[in-house]
């Protein structure tokens, strides 16, 4: 994401061996749950109707249940449940937990706890209907195509053929609400166990395939699929490009992610004779393995990339002057975030701060920051969002400007180096005009090697000095997240220290010699140890994320 916030998590080369993300549990799983709804939302666009399976909130969702055993057990059966048949009716759960808020308010808008429960159960339902009535019609035109040999269906033939099902009407649609508005009435009910247990089943809709065809399914086979729906989603994102804009923007966020998934399901079923709604039954099987797959993060990744600039394509921009101020915004919180990092480490480094002094500077400035961007209102737009503005307002001499020294391009690369879609259509991030590219340092990908090392050094260190200073009793808990971007960007100043090498630098040298280091076992172990000190201080401090 490239929302407005004053430093991003992401430090250090983690992408390139293809971690297991840092679960950052609140109390209980239930945060967890809305954290993974709020992310899938981010990451697509839209909740989608589950066709094509979101493999990585699976793996997600499967790691988080495996992790907490004091979930109520309506909740834990869930990933089971999409295993085994239904053999009896059960009883509907008792939910004895903590309640949230009987009113909740996003934006001016209130909904009750009873309405939101309505909202989602009525969700729940029509994702059921939509997922059956679209794998049914992707397996009846599959089969039709192959009896009288038809070419491939267009994306407008393909929705029409979705509007003929007439799917019923989202339920949030009624309420006037959008996903990302709902989803943030969500995070207010992250301890509210029946609110959390409904949302699930939104966030991951009950499997409909059959666990003996799953059975067959391996796990080269699970690679194989994923990199075929990449194949045949970057074909219908670039037919969706082509078409004229006025068309493109006559379609919702919806039906563009619903004809999409039809589309790559009719491909599916007819080259691999595989059904989408078995796929996730087989990763859940493979789910060890998958975690530290470099290339099923990958393809999964761009799956998601993929979608939400199909869906961001559909969406009027925001205003050229909003997005100026967004941008200069950005570029503004960037600058002042690697200045308080630099004067944090330096103080923590020569001992004039201790750990619990750095970590409460660092919540002070992250919740400065965050207050800043809420006062501004300021559209909150994804990386595909951001690049798809600047497409259209890149003509303005003042955007062009304001966009080189804002700071988005580095998102940018590392984002389009997981989407060969976007990377071929985005020119503005492939090299900055102010000469940015000439200043950058060479690097080989030994530097990138060592610089990983020291980078994990450094963070075993400030962990260490964390897990003593949050064990004494003396303080008072810990945020996780605020934590781990603490750790990673004392690191990541320890690095610019020694190497005169941004973390943001060393990453795009990291992709630039990608083919080499998924090869280096030096890394790979340096990469591996980033992700279990990632995990050790979700871990600390997850009861208070």
């Amino acid at each position: 994401e490239c929302s407005p916030s004053a430093f991003s998590p992401g430090a250090g080369l983690g992408v390139l061996a293809a971690p297991r993300a840092p679960a950052m549990a609140g109390p209980g799983v239930a945060t967890t749950e809305a954290a993974l709804l709020s992310e899938k939302c981010k990451r697509f666009g839209v909740l989608g109707a589950g066709i094509i399976t979101d493999s990585l909130t699976t793996l997600r969702l499967a790691e988080v249940r495996r992790e907490a055993p004091s979930v109520a057990a309506a909740t834990i059966e869930k990933v089971k449940s999409t295993l085994e048949p239904a053999r009896s009716v059960a009883p509907p759960p008792v939910y004895k937990g903590k309640k949230g808020p009987a009113t909740a308010s996003v934006n001016g808008k209130s909904l009750t706890r009873d309405q939101i429960l309505a909202i989602l159960t009525e969700t729940v339902r029509v994702q059921g209907i939509v997922q059956q009535e679209v794998s049914t019609l992707a397996r009846k035109l599959a089969k039709e195509s192959k009896k009288k040999k038809k070419g491939k269906l267009s994306f407008l033939d393909g929705h029409k053929k979705i509007l003929e099902l007439q799917l019923p009407k989202e339920p949030l649609d009624d309420h006037g609400l959008t996903e990302d508005a709902f989803q943030k009435f969500l995070l207010q009910y992250e301890e509210d166990e029946e609110v959390m247990a409904c949302a699930q089943k939104l966030l991951h809709p009950v499997s409909k395939g059959d666990p003996e065809r799953a059975a067959g399914i391996n796990m080269d086979k699970i690679i194989e699929i994923h990199k075929f729906m990449v194949q045949e989603m970057q074909k219908v994102l670039q037919e969706f490009l082509e078409l004229p804009q006025e068309t493109r923007r006559s379609f919702t966020g919806k039906g563009c992610e619903t004809t999409a998934e039809l589309l790559v399901s009719i491909a599916v079923e007819q080259q691999l004779s595989v059904r989408c709604e078995d796929v996730e039954q087989a990763v859940i099987r493979y789910e060890d393995p998958l975690q530290t797959h470099p290339e099923f993060t990958r393809y999964t990744q761009q799956l998601a990339n993929m979608m939400q600039h199909l869906i961001g394509a559909a969406q009027p921009r925001v205003q050229k002057a909003e997005f100026l101020q967004l941008l200069q915004h950005m570029g503004d919180s960037t600058k002042k975030a690697k200045a308080f990092a630099k004067k944090l480490y330096e103080d923590y480094r020569s001992k004039s701060c201790n750990i619990s002094e750095a970590y409460r500077r660092f919540n002070e400035f992250t919740e400065e920051a965050q207050a800043a961007a809420g006062a501004d209102e300021l559209p909150d737009l994804s990386s595909v969002e951001l690049q798809l503005c600047y497409d259209e307002y890149r003509g303005d001499e003042e955007v062009r400007r304001i966009w080189e020294h804002s700071g988005v391009e580095t998102n940018l690369m590392l984002q389009n180096s997981l989407s060969p879609v976007m990377s071929g259509g985005s020119r503005a991030s492939c090299s900055s005009p102010n000469g940015e590219d000439s200043k950058r340092k060479k690097l080989k990908s030994s530097d990138v090697v060592a610089m990983q090392e020291l980078m994990v050094d450094e963070m075993k260190r400030s962990t260490e000095a964390a897990r003593q200073a949050v064990g004494s009793g003396k303080e008072p808990p810990w945020r996780a997240e605020v934590t781990i971007q603490m750790v990673q960007a004392l690191a990541s100043a320890a690095v610019e220290r020694r190497y005169g090498v941004s973390a943001e630098e060393m990453t795009i040298a990291g992709f630039q010699h990608q083919v080499a280091l998924q090869q280096n076992q030096r890394l790979a172990r340096a990469t591996e140890e980033q992700q279990e000190i990632l995990m050790t201080l979700a871990r600390l401090c997850g009861q208070d994320t």
